[in-house]
Formats: C-alpha cells, structure tokens, sequence
C-alpha cells in the first residue's frame, strides 16, 4: 500500500468515527438544551411573579450562561461537520488513486477549441488534466490553476512553484483542513467578478450635505420618535424625517444597484478569511493574517447591507437611514483597502493553486520533476499518459532535437500513435506549470506546445473539417515562422504534434500537401511529432540530411484477434488492421483481400 493510500485510508477510518461520536453527542445534548430552556423560561416566571428583583437578577446572570452554552453546542455541531468532510475528502482521494477522479470539478468554462493545445490534449472537461489535478475550493483558485495549465510559468515561478508545492506534500494534514475549511465556500466566479467591478465604483454618498444628512438621520429618528410618544403633536414630530424621507427618495434606485455587488458575498468572504488565516499558519505564510481583520470587517459591513431584505427592515431606514449608512461605511472600506484586496486575493488564489500541485506531488510519489536545459533537445525516460490508469498504462521512451528534426510515427488503427502524441504534450504542460511528470526521467528546454489533432467542421462560419484544419496548420507555421524571425535566444520553440494531416482531401493531395508541410517545418526549425496512415512519408527519412526519424506502433493479429502493445518501435509500421476491424463489425470483406493487407 502506497504512503498516500495509507494515510487517506487511515484519515477516512479516524474521521469517520469522529463525525459519528461528535453528532451522536450533538443530538443528545440538543435534547438537554431544549429541556434546559424550558426549565429556565419556567424558572425565570415564577421568579418574576414572586420577587421581580431576583427574576431580573435571574435573567442577567442566566443570559450570558446560556449565550455561552449555545455556542458550545453549536462548536460540537461544527467539529462534526468539519470531520464529516475530511472523511468524505479522503474517501475522494482513495477513488482518485484508483483512477476516478470525475468527482471533482473538469473546469469545461476554461476550455477554448482555438487554443494552441487545450482542446486536443483534453486539458479541460470531463476526465481531462485540470479535473485529474483540481482541488481547489475557490473561483479565483480554479482561474489560476487553469491559467498554469494554458501557458508555460516564467522559469522563476516555475521553480517557486515546484519548491512550495514540495513543502506543502509533506503536511498532508494542513491540505486536508485547507480544504475542509474550502468546502463549505460555495464558491461560483460571478461573485468574485462583482467583487472586482464593486471595487472599480466610485462613493456612493459622495455630495456634503448627503453626508450631512446621513450623519443626523439617527438622532433625528429618536428625536422625532420621543417627541411623538412623549411631547406631540405628531405631525411636528414626523417633520424630523423629512430629511430621511428625502434620502430615500433620492437614493431609491441606487442602493438596491450598489447592493447586487456585494449581496451574498459575506459568507464568502468570511470564508475567505478562515482560508487565510489557515495560510498564516504554516511558515511563510505571515502576510495572509494581515488580510484577515479587513476582510472580516468587510464582511461584517456587507451583513448588516444584507439586513434590508428583512421584513422590519423599512423601521430602521425611516430611523435612521440603514442601508445609506453601511453603503458609506462600504465606501470607507473600500477607499482604504482597494489596492489591497487584488493581492490577498491573489495570495489566496496562488496557494489555493499550491495545494492542488502539492496534492499532485503526494499522490503520486513516483513522478519525478523534470530537468530543463538550454539544449534544443527532449529526452524522456518511460513516459506515460498521466490520465490513463496506472495499472494498464504503456510507457515509451524519447529522444529527439527541437531545432528542426521531426519524429514521424505510424501504425494501424488503435495502436496508440494519438495517446503517445497526447502523452508527450501533456507532459509537457505539467513540466512548463512547475508540476512533476509522468515519467522516470524528463529533459527539455521550454517549448511552445502546437497541436493539430481534432479540428472539426463549424456550421457557424460554414467551415469545412478540412478548411478548419488548414487553419490550424496556418497558425502553426505563423507561430514557427514567427519564432524563427525573432531569432532571440530566450524565444521558445516551436514544439507541434500532429494527428492524420490533410486528412479530408484525396491521398494524392494529401500525401503531396504533409510533404510540402514537413519541409517547411523542418527548414523554419520547427520541430515535433506527426503520426500519419501514410507509408509514403516514410521516404522522407531516405533523403539526404534528412531530420526526420521514421518511428511506429504495431499490432499483432492471430485470425480475428488483434493484440496491441502500444510501444514505440524505430522503422516503419508494418501491420495494419482496418480491414480486419471493418470485418469484425459486419462488413463483407473477402478472405483474400484480409490476407493481402496483411
């Protein structure tokens, strides 16, 4: 048993048996609290009705003591909670480790078909890199893990990146509670896109008089109230809210607007801050707590917004302007700690991203961290596809330049040429996040990643399949055009994986069109893999000072069984088996033409 199974297992059996006992003690002493209420409710009348000075005395030793006790209660309730969660977060870590991890989130939002790559090396949706990696319990978490995985990390972020995520692989216990305290967050992007905008408005009570008024509206309201009750006649009392009634005419649109930028979001930034203060606790983390007070503060501010939804809410505006006053106290905030707020946001985000990396690194204790090099080369050591399953994953081995030299893999059908072109991208992607990869060994220099694998037909700019997959070939020979004029030496290469090129056209066309297109890559040092049905290219690697490297992936057939191992041989494929597919599946293909092609 592995070292991560282990502790997930032993962490799910512990806190299990918590949640259990904690509820269990919860709903009993819900019982007692009930009946202790009763009593005191029954005790504190007889007391009144006998001797109303003891009641009292009674009532204000009684209050406290009780406040207390439902707090105590309800800390009960949250420890069972809070260990309800880790066992359930544990029991989502021990599915993972046996290859189902569709129970997180697949980040499908982030997924754009024109990226370079996204699409091609299911980098997002369901079962795809982000949803294997992610466990990140905020919107802005989730934003800049899928950013890591969309563009190569500068190298001095990729090695702090590699460096903090190994510290955190070793409190596996800090990423659980991490975690737990996440969970209740229900955190949803939109909140924290309004967020940004409510920082970017400007006062809401800004003119001097309206903040005049605003100060007085309180002490007018009690004024005018006492002098009704106590003076009369009312009427010269209601004149004290004139002044209120005035406000509320002139803010009648504005404070329900200003309120959708923040409504629902005090829980979460109260959330928010549990998070931080958990990432003050660990070394390093120190300039988190500085954010804590604030970001309570503000969270309570937003609450007492919130109360103008309650049904007595209209009392408190007419007495005092409610709403108007904790709108100003919000501007107040938000004047002193608008430039702040981006970077605590962002510290949560960049460690909300560390623990999804760290969680990576201590799952999988086998991966190793890649070596970059200024070389132009790539060599890798069984090198596997990390969203395949451990125990039926095929690892294969590389070593080519990425100044021009192109791998050319063919074979039959199913043999695996698409899985080994994903395999290399995708792997390339963890390295360039600052993550470890599936591999026993990885050298690379930073690469560009282009791909050409699934392009599709658009109805919506009437673009064929084969249209749509010249431009995608355009755009990789723009940015391997475009790297090779900067001619800068800190410029990325241009690192291209292609599946069945040119493959909605006629063979004559295509097998002349992928050679015209492997020589022009070839001569603006482009550089990659391309797997191919097509034998003919094979010739390629015959020509004098040839950069092409002739690889393929075989298929055994025994009658009308096939057998594929999906390693990568040197050579030219020599089996191929759609005709023996296409039989299989009912199509009344002569005995003779089967052996012919075999």
């Amino acid at each position: 048993m592995s070292q991560a199974r282990h502790y997930y297992h032993a962490l799910s059996v512990e806190q299990h048996q918590i949640a259990n006992e904690e509820q269990k003690r919860f709903e009993r002493l819900s019982i007692v609290r009930l009946f202790l209420i009763l009593a005191l409710a029954a005790a504190l009348i007889f007391l009144f009705s006998s001797a109303w000075l003891i009641g009292l005395g009674a009532l204000l030793i009684s209050v406290p003591l009780v406040a207390w006790g439902v707090r105590w209660h309800q800390a009960i309730g949250q420890r069972a909670k809070a260990a309800a969660i880790r066992a359930a977060l544990a029991a989502e870590e021990l599915a993972a480790l046996d290859h189902n991890f569709s129970h997180f989130a697949d980040g499908a939002t982030f997924l754009d078909g024109h990226h370079p790559y996204a699409l091609d090396l299911d980098v997002f949706g369901p079962h795809s890199l982000f949803q294997f990696l992610n466990r990140t319990v905020t919107a802005p978490g989730q934003r800049t893990l899928a950013k890591a995985l969309l563009a190569p990390k500068a190298a001095a972020e990729r090695a702090r990146t590699q460096v903090q995520s190994k510290a955190l692989m070793s409190q596996p216990n800090w990423l659980i509670e991490f975690r737990t305290i996440g969970q209740a967050l229900k955190d949803d992007p939109a909140y924290f896109t309004r967020l940004q905008t409510w920082l970017a408005r400007p006062p809401v009570v800004a003119g001097s008089w309206d903040i005049l008024i605003l100060l007085l509206a309180p002490f007018l309201g009690v004024t005018a109230i006492l002098f009704i009750l106590l003076v009369g006649p009312w009427y010269v009392g209601a004149l004290g809210f004139i002044p209120t009634a005035w406000m509320l005419r002139k803010y009648a649109e504005i404070i329900p607007c200003e309120h959708t930028y923040t409504a629902e979001m005090g829980n979460l930034l109260r959330g928010y801050a549990a998070l931080l203060t958990h990432i003050g606790s660990r070394p390093g983390g120190e300039p988190a707590l500085e954010a804590v007070p604030a970001l309570k503060t503000l969270a309570y501010r937003i609450s007492q917004l919130d109360v103008r939804y309650n049904a007595f809410a209209m009392l408190l505006e007419v007495g005092g302007l409610w709403s108007l006053q904790w709108l100003r106290k919000l501007d107040q905030w938000r004047v002193q700690h608008a430039a702040d707020l981006p970077r605590w946001l962002e510290l949560l985000a960049e460690t909300d991203e560390l623990v999804s990396w760290a969680t990576l690194r201590f799952n999988q204790a086998s991966w190793v961290d890649p070596e970059f090099t200024e070389a132009s080369e790539i060599s890798a050591t069984e090198l596997g596809h990390p969203l395949l399953n451990p125990t039926n994953r095929v690892a294969n081995d590389l070593e080519m330049r990425t100044d021009g030299h192109i791998h050319l893999v063919t074979g039959s059908n199913m043999a695996g040429k698409s899985t080994w072109l994903r395999t290399v991208g995708i792997n390339l992607v963890l390295a360039q996040a600052g993550a470890p990869v599936c591999a026993r060994h990885l050298r690379t220099r930073p690469l560009q990643v282009w791909t050409s694998m699934r392009t599709q037909d658009d109805l919506s700019e009437s673009t064929s399949s084969f249209y749509a997959e010249l431009k995608r070939l355009k755009a990789i020979i723009a940015a391997v055009d475009q790297n090779t004029r900067a001619g800068q030496p800190e410029q990325m290469p241009v690192f291209f994986l292609l599946d069945e090129i040119l493959k909605g056209t006629n063979s004559r066309d295509r097998h002349t069109g992928s050679r015209a297109l492997i020589r022009q890559l070839i001569r603006e040092k482009g550089a990659g893999i391309i797997a191919t049905h097509d034998l003919e290219l094979a010739a390629l690697e015959r020509e004098s000072g040839s950069h092409v490297e002739n690889f393929a992936m075989e298929v055994q057939t025994d009658g009308d069984q096939l057998t594929f191992d999906y390693k990568l041989h040197p050579g030219v494929c020599q089996s191929f088996n759609a005709t023996a597919l296409m039989a299989r599946m009912g199509i009344d293909i002569p005995e003779e033409e089967i052996r012919l092609h075999h």
